[in-house]
């Protein structure tokens, strides 16, 4: 038998691993996702680390060759989705939940813009990359939506990741209307939501940040990316019996302060 995993990743991309054994699709894939989020693929000569959003495995009689002119969705089509089976089997060999985390944040800037478009991109880049570090360390995978989903698809995988989620942490620097349709959503469907936000904003730095609204008194501000993560850290002890809770034993929604 031979397993072949596509591993949906943020961006709209897809990498795919192919034609493996069910240990080597385990030892390899699905256990290092169930356990942080993150799978390793080759690119080259290199191996390359991804986030993962969804991550799918399929189970096949025949390995897959692309020489035969068939794409590996198209070929794996009429098999069946055994990543719930394999994903059971890693939490049982890790002892632990993986919980998913939705990022909600302003997706600005261009990466290979001005100068000026790449400072803004990079500096909600490493926000992200700077919790999605911290909540590994709570057993949790953070999920961001970027911008290149054509709308009606970005509205629905954005509602989707929400619902999945255990907890929200949303960032509201730069107050984007976005971002507060997705922190509206989030407490409409019962979510906890840590709200963050750089008491400067990144569009126009040294123009204060103001929050709108009846959040702004719950919002942990931060000046540097080390307050940051100072300050989300304590959020989620001190509120970690109403954020990790079971998903039927959630209250209305929960707006985490300090």
């Amino acid at each position: 038998m031979y397993y072949h995993a596509i591993a949906s990743l943020p961006g709209d991309r897809r990498k795919s691993i192919v034609n493996r054994t069910e240990d080597q699709m385990f030892t390899e894939v699905v256990l290092p996702y169930v356990s942080n989020g993150v799978i390793e693929a080759r690119w080259g000569a290199k191996k390359q680390s991804y986030q993962v959003i969804e991550l799918r495995v399929y189970k096949t009689d025949k390995a897959w060759d692309k020489r035969d002119g068939i794409t590996l969705e198209d070929f794996v089509s009429r098999s069946r989705n055994v990543f719930a089976r394999l994903r059971a089997r890693a939490e049982k060999t890790l002892g632990k939940k993986t919980f998913r985390v939705f990022v909600i944040m302003p997706i600005q800037g261009e990466k290979y813009g001005t100068q000026n478009d790449q400072r803004i991109y990079q500096e909600f880049d490493t926000r992200f990359e700077m919790l999605e570090k911290l909540l590994g360390g709570f057993d949790c995978v953070a999920i961001r939506i970027d911008k290149e989903y054509p709308l009606d698809e970005l509205v629905r995988r954005i509602k989707d990741e929400i619902k999945k989620s255990q907890f929200i942490v949303a960032d509201l620097t730069d107050e984007r209307p976005s971002c507060y349709f997705e922190c509206g959503y989030a407490e409409a469907s019962n979510k906890p939501v840590i709200y963050i936000a750089s008491k400067e904003s990144v569009i126009t730095p040294g123009k204060s940040t103001k929050i709108h609204f009846d959040v702004h008194m719950s919002v942990n501000y931060f000046t540097n990316h080390s307050e940051l993560a100072t300050k989300v850290n304590s959020a989620i002890k001190k509120n970690d019996a109403r954020l990790f809770k079971k998903e039927e034993e959630n209250r209305p929604a929960v707006v985490v302060g300090t």
